[in-house]
């Protein structure tokens, strides 16, 4: 994640509470897989030596760039989740958050929700890969999760959007760029042993409802955040 920096600290260097700081806008994206009848998801570790959340384990996932609205998609994101994302009903912002989504984990994984396609000339490192390789992001994949936003107390703050994409197909190898360390693939049995916020197991929560609907048009309709320091879940 670019610029996914957070200090531990909740007040300021003159020791008041840190309020008010606007939420800048994020997206995730948590891939699964079946094997052997068993869902698996890909999960990646902060380093130790990061700001932001230091040793958690997290899906894929940062800070829009402007790029993210610039790049061409291969395929179109589902129209049914504008209205959840928070963007004003504007479907050209609720793309830009699936572009976000694809690039980061393509930066931090290794792994490419891809078709071919030309996602334009875009100055941006991960964009001018992917246009070497004739592919742009496939945001038809994309199933919305839900979107979280920081608490008001954190002295940084993400809105997050969260997607999912069904991997069973990808052939690429995981390698990431080192924002993620140990990356792997985990049942949810064994993401109950990880050191995960809050917010990492609602959404896996999310997922799981999801694949439970067996519903190919379920769409997430829940904002998680928190109040006095309490997980609190709003429906939209």
């Amino acid at each position: 994640m670019r610029n996914k920096t957070e200090s531990n600290p909740e007040k300021s260097k003159t020791g008041a509470s840190v309020t008010g700081v606007k939420p800048r806008d994020a997206a995730s994206l948590i891939l699964y897989r079946s094997v052997a009848g068993e869902i698996e998801l890909l999960l990646g570790r902060r380093p130790t030596k990061s700001r932001f959340m230091p040793d958690v384990w997290v899906y894929p996932g940062g800070a829009v760039d402007p790029a993210d609205s610039r790049a061409v998609p291969s395929s179109p994101l589902n129209r049914e989740f504008t209205s959840k994302l928070a963007v004003g009903n504007s479907h050209a912002r609720a793309r830009a958050f699936g572009m976000a989504a694809v690039r980061e984990t393509f930066e931090e994984t290794g792994l490419r929700i891809t078709q071919p396609g030309d996602p334009g000339k875009v100055q941006d490192d991960s964009y001018r890969a992917l246009r070497e390789l004739n592919e742009s992001a496939d945001l038809a994949v994309l199933r919305y999760i839900g979107r979280a936003i920081t608490p008001t107390y954190r002295p940084i703050r993400f809105h997050a959007r969260f997607f999912a994409a069904c991997a069973d197909d990808l052939k690429q190898p995981v390698k990431g760029n080192g924002e993620l360390i140990d990356l792997q693939w985990f049942t949810i049995k064994q993401t109950e042993d990880l050191d995960m916020r809050v917010v990492t197991r609602y959404m896996l929560e999310q997922l799981t409802e999801m694949l439970d609907s067996k519903d190919p048009n379920w769409v997430g309709n829940t904002m998680f955040t928190q109040k006095n320091k309490k997980p609190f879940i709003k429906r939209i």
